[in-house]
């Protein structure tokens, strides 16, 4: 999708239909819970008494859960879609959602310990854009953790969305790119980040990780790049 603010993309019957996808891959399936979960322990593991920023917040289903886990003080949610963020300003009142405006990046720079990008990067056609932008949201120890679909053929992922947009006469795949870790990694460190860890989350099998057919998401986890 391009990197503008569309609010007749994002209007809510999509949000629904993006909410219940994700509902049903974590109560159904699992696979998104399992995605949530290894973030959540990442995040654990490196540190969690600073800020949280989950970028392309969308519903707020996943700031909701991270709030859960880290308090409601400590994480933030951010959208590129007013109307997004309206939404879950109405329905998560004690959290804090920061709409995406032309001076976001500036005000809230070096603000977090760690930045979220789920299941955002996939709709941008100058990916290495955002991932610059992110930069200067991050403290110095800070942390980006990225989460990207795995696809057999772009776009298939996000059927139902890209149906969606079928019948409203938007002829274009909501999914801009395909990203394989070695894409992303690279991607991550010509932008100024270096590799820390990863995780492939597969659709059926816990356990697995590792890339193949079946896989639901690549979680990548980076920090800034030393000078």
């Amino acid at each position: 999708m391009p990197e503008r603010s569309n609010n007749s993309t994002y209007n809510l019957l999509y949000h629904r239909i993006i909410g219940t996808k994700t509902l049903l891959g974590r109560k159904l399936l699992n696979y998104k819970q399992r995605e949530i979960k290894y973030i959540v322990n990442y995040i654990r593991s490196n540190g969690n008494s600073g800020l949280i920023m989950d970028i392309g917040c969308s519903t707020g289903q996943f700031t909701r859960v991270l709030a859960s886990e880290f308090g409601e003080s400590h994480v933030q949610g951010a959208d590129i879609s007013k109307k997004s963020i309206e939404r879950c300003r109405k329905r998560n009142p004690k959290l804090t959602f920061r709409y995406i405006s032309n001076g976001f990046y500036r005000e809230n720079e070096g603000k977090y310990q760690h930045v979220i990008l789920s299941h955002v990067l996939e709709h941008k056609d100058r990916p290495a854009r955002m991932l610059k932008k992110l930069r200067s949201l991050l403290s110095s120890d800070g942390s980006l953790i990225v989460s990207v679909p795995q696809e057999r053929i772009r776009g298939d992922s996000a059927l139902p969305e890209n149906l969606y947009n079928l019948i409203r006469l938007k002829f274009e795949n909501v999914h801009r790119q395909k990203h394989s870790l070695s894409s992303l990694s690279s991607l991550l460190s010509e932008t100024g980040y270096s590799y820390n860890d990863h995780r492939y989350i597969h659709s059926i099998i816990k356990a697995k990780n590792k890339k193949c057919f079946g896989n639901h998401s690549l979680v990548v986890c980076s920090k800034l790049a030393k000078a």
